[in-house]
């Protein structure tokens, strides 16, 4: 496909209008009134020698817009029956005639008869090789829309790779034809301006009645295509002075399908990430029904991850075990957490529930199976720790999933230790030492203070209790990002519950107590327990084993600078400022010596929640700090 433009301009031209042949650059004489000119933009299909009859070859196939070169007998002779034989040629689709530089002005005359553009070689070429020159030209230009194509293919293929839209695409193409190539829709500025005066053409590619359209517009000419298959369609655009020539129309539709799977690339995209949008919040909703105890919600919340049937998404094959670990990983400084976690899934693959943790935008939480070989979660994570410097990992022992809370308290207990460990892994040990040392006599102190509660409701209790003990375990903040509420509904809940528990939710020391009475009633009362009143929690503390344990695990202080900082904070009600005017230190400096004893305790002291409760209790039974400093609502007044 060429235009006559390119057969007859350039440094090299290989047609020209006819004129005498020593003179090629000459117009030649006038023409008779009424001879078509031939006009540069007109688009040339084939181009084909005629035989000196000025026959087409009986094998050529029908034109739509030809070129045939017309070759004259001596000193210019043209054939006795060139008239018919022009009209012949202008039946069968020829669009203009090239002849001979000596053809005789009877060879032109005829041409105009018929309704035929002529014209002449640049040369004094015979038919054969002007022929010959036409068609390397065409090949040339066929070679150049080809490697336009390719051009426009290639770039559609990088942006398919990126998702990206087509916005590159159809600066490419505009470039290629010579004006602007948009893609339109209403309310689209280009959509108002050409609707102006093709609405009715715009709006039936819009609706696919038509999917592609070729309109003047002013004084250039107006192609449309409609884009994908779902209606309404959004509409291609391109204007081009000088008409379209064949390659690139097919230019334009291929760019129109080109930007249709450049749209669904993105729309996948899109989706995509609102489907991952959406999982992410499903597995928030079940790492939440666990946290809060219910096992049966979190089973009926992640049915519908199982239907679709992809490894990534066994939540379901996790809660059938009914028991397991949890295990918190800590991305690593200047890491996005997006990759942690997506190391993390193809680490654990269909086997572990992936969770990005609403509460601490560092942390991803893993909650896996139970494996007959406890080191299983270990040797999991240990590979993906190894991976990144600075990732840390704290796994928890097995518990059932309905202490999955208490799980995640000991995961970011061992988290927290994993930050001094040279593997940067840790698994926790178990219970808490003190609780494990307290005489089962505890339990039943632990149910006397927990009698209050009595007095709520069914649904405060239902609602309050889960969300006071996530809040004694991990702080308000940190409770309500995890269970889905707000901070100040968590300490709503929080002052409601120690309350009628009879403590005061402002006092450090009453919210010790509240947490060590939640834990003690996870424990069964012994069955051999003979009924007795209830024990008084300061002769509890007091005991020989709890003194014992405790003093034990306080002994790694000596190896603080400051060994009176932590009970100095305790009695201070764990506020920075109090303590660091009563120390004489800044209040970083305290901040950074009360993190650097809570590694050694393997508590995060630096949090709010459950770490300062135990750190006061192991003060108190270790006689660092007075037995008074803790309340004891079972027995009020002692």
């Amino acid at each position: 496909m060429l235009n006559l433009s390119q057969l007859t301009t350039g440094p090299h031209p290989v047609l020209r209008s006819p004129g005498p042949p020593d003179r090629p650059d000459s117009p030649g004489p006038p023409e008779p009134a009424g001879t078509p000119a031939p006009t540069t933009a007109q688009h040339m299909d084939d181009a084909v020698r005629c035989d000196a009859r000025w026959r087409l070859p009986a094998d050529a196939p029908r034109m739509r817009a030809g070129l045939a070169v017309l070759p004259t007998g001596p000193e210019g002779a043209v054939p006795d029956c060139a008239d018919p034989a022009l009209r012949e040629l202008a039946r069968a689709g020829v669009a203009a005639v090239v002849l001979a530089p000596a053809a005789a002005p009877a060879g032109r005359e005829a041409a105009r008869a018929a309704g035929l553009p002529a014209l002449a070689p640049a040369a004094h070429w015979d038919a054969d090789e002007t022929l010959r020159r036409v068609l390397r030209r065409q090949l040339a230009v066929e070679r150049e829309n080809t490697r336009c194509t390719a051009r426009v293919l290639a770039l559609s293929a990088t942006a398919l790779e990126r998702a990206e839209g087509p916005a590159r695409l159809l600066r490419e193409v505009a470039a290629a034809t010579g004006g602007p190539v948009t893609l339109i829709e209403p309310g689209h500025p280009e959509w108002d301006r050409l609707a102006a005066e093709r609405r009715r053409t715009l709006e039936e590619v819009r609706c696919g009645r038509i999917r592609t359209a070729a309109v003047p517009f002013r004084d250039r000419e107006l192609v449309l295509h409609a884009v994908g298959r779902d209606r309404p369609h959004r509409v291609l655009a391109a204007l081009r002075s000088g008409g379209w020539p064949s390659h690139l129309r097919q230019l334009l539709a291929h760019t129109a399908g080109q930007v249709a799977l450049l749209d669904c690339a993105v729309q996948y995209r899109r989706d995509r990430e609102v489907l991952h949008t959406a999982l992410r919040g499903v597995r928030v909703s079940v790492l939440q029904y666990l946290m809060l105890g219910n096992w049966e919600g979190a089973v009926r919340v992640a049915e519908p991850l199982a239907r679709l049937g992809a490894a990534e998404y066994g939540v379901g094959e996790v809660l059938a075990a009914a028991r397991g670990v949890v295990a918190v990983v800590q991305r690593a400084p200047e890491e996005d957490r997006t990759r942690t976690a997506a190391a993390c899934e193809q680490a654990v693959g269909d086997g572990g529930l992936v969770v990005l943790c609403p509460a601490d935008p560092r942390h991803v939480i893993l909650v896996l199976p139970q494996d007959p070989d406890v080191s299983t979660p270990v040797a999991l994570l240990r590979p993906l720790v190894e991976q990144r410097p600075g990732r840390l990992a704290g796994v928890s022992g097995p518990r059932p999933w309905s202490q999955t809370a208490l799980s995640y308290e000991a995961a970011v207990r061992a988290l927290t230790a994993a930050r001094n460990d040279p593997e940067g892994i840790v698994r926790d040990a178990g219970a808490s030492s003190l609780l494990a040392s307290l005489s089962p006599r505890a339990r039943v102190w632990a149910h006397q203070v927990c009698v209050g509660l009595r007095k709520l409701t069914e649904e405060q209790r239902s609602q309050a209790v889960p969300t006071a003990r996530r809040a004694l375990s991990y702080g308000a903040l940190r409770a309500g990002r995890l269970l889905g509420v707000d901070r100040t509904t968590a300490n709503k809940r929080l002052r409601l519950v120690l309350e009628a528990m009879g403590l005061d939710h402002r006092q450090v020391a009453h919210r010790a107590v509240a947490d060590l009475a939640f834990q003690l009633t996870d424990l069964p009362l012994p069955a051999d327990l003979a009924p007795q009143a209830a024990p008084g929690l300061r002769a509890l503390l007091r005991e020989s084993p709890v003194v014992d344990r405790a003093t034990h695990e306080l002994t790694v202080l000596e190896q603080a600078d400051d060994p009176r900082l932590l009970a100095t904070w305790l009695a201070h009600n764990c506020h920075a400022s109090a303590t660091a005017a009563a120390l004489g230190m800044h209040r970083n400096t305290l901040a950074a010596r009360l993190s650097a004893l809570g590694a050694l305790l393997r508590l995060p002291l630096g949090e709010q929640g459950a770490a300062p409760h135990q750190a006061l209790m192991l003060l108190v039974a270790a006689g660092q700090l007075p037995v008074t400093a803790v309340p004891d609502p079972a027995r009020p007044g002692h």
